[in-house]
């Protein structure tokens, strides 16, 4: 309630007392509307998706070849290391390469398949580290099961699950890529405590394996030139052309793992990207020519920087 009374100079005093009348435009200034926050519309959700799709569709690839050139450096630095410690291993016997197991066919000891697996126990003085061993882009190649990207049906079909012959993946393919638990060099070193994680019950080590093969040119090989000096287990001062021979790829020839090529090791240690067709070409078979051909005439890539002229296949 409110009542009026007189001031000095005529006018008036008002005194309230009890509620405040407000007159509409206090009210209206006095009291605040809550607002409302504008949400999307489907149109620009739509619109908003669309780009962030076309968006992923443009880097996808780029960001899938960044990843395939990782696996390809990795890969490139395991067979140059490798291709190191070989360089060790010729310096403590005698300038004397590797020599790779064969298999006995009757006609002596040296004939392949080669188990491949001696790679570990020679580089063993040099280095533990058994990742050096996985290629990266392996698994990127595996066909009809087939372990490591290297067995197919019409290769390497002796054996059977869990043989001595090797470690056999789907049907008719033998590898000998693992390290067999009855190899008496695995079973001195094991005893030993070498790999003390390891507790072999089958017929191979499923841990120790490598993915790289190592050329298994053996001695005894000839032409009419003489004979052939060896990769496997040769003397590396009888190599005449050193920086074409080579030690090591990181896969057989009928799988390609690098983008229809494959990496080599040569024996100056350098790491090299070929092309299937070039180091081995499928029309040249038994033949001179081709574009497997080292610059001596010497073909498949297995044979390459051995002599002149040698046809390997």
């Amino acid at each position: 309630m409110c009542a009026s009374s007189k001031v000095l100079g005529g006018g008036r005093r008002w005194r309230c007392v009890g509620r405040v009348e407000l007159s509409a435009s206090q009210g209206t200034s006095a009291m605040v509307a809550p607002s409302r926050k504008r949400a999307f519309t489907l149109i620009e959700l739509l619109v908003v998706v669309s780009i962030i799709a076309l968006l992923i569709a443009i880097l996808l690839p780029s960001l899938q070849r960044a990843r395939t050139q990782a696996k390809d450096v990795v890969c490139r630095s395991n067979m140059h290391q490798l291709g190191v410690m070989i360089h060790y291993y010729l310096e403590d016997s005698q300038d004397r390469l590797p020599w790779m197991l064969g298999t006995n066919l009757g006609n002596g000891p040296n004939n392949a398949p080669f188990h491949q697996y001696y790679q570990i126990f020679h580089n063993l003085p040099y280095s533990m580290d058994l990742n050096i061993y996985r290629c990266p882009m392996a698994g990127s190649v595996k066909k009809n099961n087939k372990e490591f990207g290297f067995s197919t049906p019409a290769r390497d079909t002796k054996g059977a699950v869990g043989s001595t012959n090797g470690y056999v993946q789907g049907q008719g393919g033998t590898s000998y890529y693992r390290v067999q638990s009855a190899n008496s060099l695995f079973l001195d070193l094991w005893q030993r405590k070498t790999w003390p994680w390891i507790q072999p019950t089958g017929a191979t080590v499923p841990e120790l394996f490598t993915e790289y093969w190592y050329n298994d040119w053996s001695e005894g090989a000839a032409n009419a030139s003489g004979e052939i000096p060896a990769i496997s287990g040769g003397k590396v001062n009888r190599i005449p052309f050193p920086q074409l021979a080579v030690l090591m790829s990181d896969a057989v020839q009928w799988n390609p793992r690098h983008n229809k090529g494959s990496h080599f090791l040569f024996l100056d240690a350098h790491v090299e990207r070929i092309t299937a067709a070039n180091y081995m070409d499928p029309e040249a078979a038994g033949t001179a020519t081709g574009r497997d051909r080292d610059s001596f005439g010497n073909r498949p890539y297995w044979a390459w920087g051995l002599g002149k002229n040698i046809i390997g296949d």
